[in-house]
């Protein structure tokens, strides 16, 4: 973990965020219980009062006047606390722990019940227990000044200068010290102090007890998915329940596992999941173990900012975003960035800013002819680029980009072929319409007629279809055609899309707003809008189709209509 500065997380932790303190945790836990553990003696109560020694430094926290002094005084928080206990073991007032007897208990039981317990139990301590006593046995041999030394720079491999802040004492000090100590062990016992120091590790129950808690969590969300894929409507009460998991798990340290299950559990819960993400990533950045975590939670961090329509915030969290990819990252990751968040585009927009984002997609452009780049990633980057840019109204740029884009997908083998080739002309099609370039807008819907015609007649006379590429084509053209409002020709396109793919919770609600402005059929309507507000029921987006409802120029003569807002779960 990167060593945060201890007054900076002071500072954010008396703010109220409780995650920082947990950076302070991880800092200074292993110097502080090697510190206690010498004091008193005992490896596994060292552990207790550790954790007391913190708990009161969080609860004392706004007493501290210099927060450059915090390893100090935290130190003298857990020399008091071991100077408690040790008074207490003096006066024999530490309870023992009351055996039970085995007088009446016939010895075949005992064996039986005992032995195979004893025998793991004793595997796993005997090796811990040898080291704590070598170890022991060879700091022995100094003198207590030097002890706490070589302890702090074995075992949390701190530096002098850390070593001096943490006790009070100068640099010039802690390094006579640890050179006195160093005189005193022989080359090879030095050596195994390090060995034996580096291999002990603190209590692994914690770890087992998280993981065991992960498993819990995910075994109660998988639940949840498989019956809302049977019944959108249902398991609700399954996803409450791994949603209180996931809440006290987080209470604690959060690990990649756990930042990743909770993000997905948030993702069903409509907006006040989509806010809980936002807290966790916030959260998460500051303890993320590596870049790519990093990556990770960036991104969903600016994704659900988007989402919660704090434009303003997106938009300054994806500019960071991407200029810290630009330093850290791979030029794979750097498109990314720009091409995996079309929610961003409103916000932009909304800010006033399109010019902004334009130069950031310009900037990021520079690297696709990078070798080292692979086809899809740059097809990728200039199929959303270009999506996003014919929203901003940049035609002719949208235009360059589908032709670079062509030229990237020049082979019809390739896996991803169809996708980028149905892109390349579903957004003709709404450029074309928007420059009322009839011709061309003919040419390009005739291409996809044509597609969609042929596979619909192999798969009438019984040859094999690709199925899923028949259903996006359909889909998008259907989609493309209702935005133009050439709603009888769409609601073709869409029926075809639907017959491919029952669960297409948004082909339902275009096909809805295209027969209710075609034929004003109430049943049909009503009977395609309750099946896409069902389905995404069961997803992140709880209440998406009732805002697509108002806000759906088609639907402005029965926004107040009972009938259809009780589709919607509306009054």
């Amino acid at each position: 973990m990167e060593r945060a500065d201890d007054v900076q997380l002071i500072r954010k932790i008396l703010s109220g965020d409780d995650a920082a303190f947990g950076n302070l945790v991880e800092k200074y836990q292993k110097s502080v219980h090697a510190l206690i553990w010498r004091k008193i003696g005992d490896y596994h109560y060292a552990e207790d009062i550790m954790q007391d020694a913190f708990l009161q430094a969080y609860d004392k926290l706004s007493t501290l006047k210099n927060p450059n002094q915090f390893a100090g005084w935290l130190y003298v928080i857990a020399n008091r606390l071991c100077i408690d206990w040790l008074r207490k073991q003096k006066r024999g007032q530490e309870q023992k722990r009351v055996m039970q007897s085995l007088e009446d208990t016939p010895a075949e039981e005992i064996e039986e019940s005992s032995y195979t317990h004893y025998m793991s139990e004793q595997c796993e301590t005997e090796r811990t227990e040898r080291c704590h006593a070598l170890v022991k046995k060879l700091l022995a041999k100094l003198p207590e000044s030097e002890r706490a030394v070589v302890t702090l720079f074995y075992l949390n491999e701190m530096s002098t200068k850390e070593i001096g802040a943490f006790m009070g004492v100068s640099v010039n000090t802690i390094t006579s010290r640890l050179q006195r100590a160093r005189k005193r062990l022989r080359v090879d016992q030095e050596r195994l102090v390090q060995e034996v120091l580096n291999d002990v590790q603190l209590s692994e129950n914690l770890k087992e007890n998280i993981v065991k808690q992960l498993e819990s969590i995910q075994s109660k969300f998988d639940s949840f998915m498989a019956q809302a894929k049977s019944d959108p409507t249902s398991g609700a009460d399954i996803l409450t329940e791994a949603h209180n998991q996931v809440e006290e798990a987080l209470k604690g340290e959060i690990t990649p596992e756990l930042a990743r299950l909770a993000h997905e559990i948030y993702k069903y819960m409509g907006k006040p999941g989509i806010e809980k993400s936002v807290s966790l990533h916030g959260r998460y950045l500051n303890v993320a173990s590596d870049n790519k975590e990093r990556f990770w939670s960036h991104r969903q961090l600016s994704v659900c900012l988007a989402m919660l329509g704090r434009n303003k915030e997106a938009i300054e969290e994806q500019a960071r975003l991407y200029h810290w990819a630009c330093e850290h990252m791979s030029d794979a990751d750097v498109l990314h960035v720009l091409s995996s968040c079309l929610e961003h585009a409103g916000c932009w927009k909304a800010e006033g800013r399109i010019d902004d984002w334009v130069q950031l997609y310009n900037d990021a452009s520079q690297r696709l002819e990078n070798p080292e780049l692979s086809r899809y990633d740059r097809c990728n980057f200039l199929q959303i680029g270009s999506e996003i840019l014919r929203a901003y109204g940049r035609s002719d740029e949208t235009l360059l980009g589908m032709e670079k884009l062509e030229r990237f997908n020049d082979d019809t083998d390739w896996e991803h072929y169809f996708r980028f080739w149905l892109a390349v002309r579903t957004n003709r099609l709404l450029v074309y319409s928007g420059q009322e370039d009839w011709d061309r807008f003919d040419q390009a819907l005739t291409e996809v007629h044509a597609f969609i015609e042929d596979e619909l007649e192999k798969r009438t006379a019984g040859h094999s279809v690709n199925l899923g590429n028949l259903h996006w084509a359909a889909h998008d053209i259907g989609c493309c055609l209702v935005w133009l409002q050439k709603y009888d020709e769409a609601k073709r396109f869409l029926q075809v899309a639907i017959d491919v793919d029952t669960v297409n919770d948004y082909g339902h609600f275009m096909l809805a707003v295209s027969v209710w402005a075609s034929e004003r059929n109430r049943e049909k309507t009503l009977h395609h809008l309750k099946f896409a507000h069902d389905i995404v029921l069961a997803a992140w987006n709880r209440g998406k189709y009732y805002q697509s409802f108002l806000g759906t120029p088609e639907f402005a003569d029965v926004k107040d209509d009972p009938e259809f807002l009780k589709v919607f779960g509306q009054k």
